[in-house]
């Protein structure tokens, strides 16, 4: 009975969560729900024109090549004004009437597949700080070699190149995740090993 009180308690907490992320969520809603279609790729073209869109923002990065400071500061006033001008001009251009059950819905889903995010990071931060009370030689071992391959990546590969590289897989992660390819490839890959293991052992036998 604890158990499930303490389930039924979790879930409270994460659909009170989700009404807050909603609620902050209200005067971005309409941009919100395309820009959740674009993400999970619904239309096919989609996934293209993610990969477009952050090749040319890094082409403009590279042809412009800002200071750290002019890109940070340039960063900043897009942020300002995306934040400020968003909610404003929806306000203004969509009508009430517009927003339908169906948005509704859709909305709240988002909400909660935002809440489940920030719970599995969570979750892996606590573990990640268990690993250091429980085992300090694995936790600075496997930090060292991390930190270490990425020194190594940033040494000998372009900076701008691998934050495109970063980025671009970022943007079509959720894609790739709603559609199930890194599952599709990674049985694909495993049917490849599997295949000519066992028949080397049907040839054996």
């Amino acid at each position: 009975m604890a158990e499930s009180m303490t389930a039924d308690e979790q879930e409270k907490r994460r659909r009170d969560l989700a009404k807050e992320i909603k609620r902050d969520l209200e005067g971005w809603r309409e941009v919100i729900l395309p820009l959740h279609s674009v993400l999970l790729w619904e239309r096919k073209w989609y996934p293209w024109m993610l990969i477009s869109l952050t090749t040319c923002g890094f082409l403009l990065f590279w042809y412009l090549n800002p200071s750290v400071l002019t890109t940070i500061s340039v960063i900043g006033i897009i942020i300002t004004l995306v934040d400020y001008l968003v909610p404003t001009l929806t306000a203004s251009l969509c009508r009430p009437d517009s927003w339908t059950g169906l948005k509704e819905r859709k909305l709240e889903e988002i909400s909660i597949g935002i809440v489940d995010i920030m719970q599995n990071m969570s979750v892996l931060l606590s573990r990640f700080y268990d690993l250091r009370q429980s085992r300090p030689t694995m936790y600075f071992g496997a930090v060292v070699i991390f930190l270490a391959a990425l020194a190594y990546l940033g040494h000998d590969i372009n900076n701008l190149l691998l934050t495109y590289l970063f980025v671009t897989v970022g943007v079509l992660l959720p894609g790739i995740k709603h559609h199930g390819l890194l599952t599709k490839s990674l049985d694909a890959l495993v049917a490849r090993i599997h295949d000519p293991v066992k028949n080397l052992k049907s040839k054996r036998h």
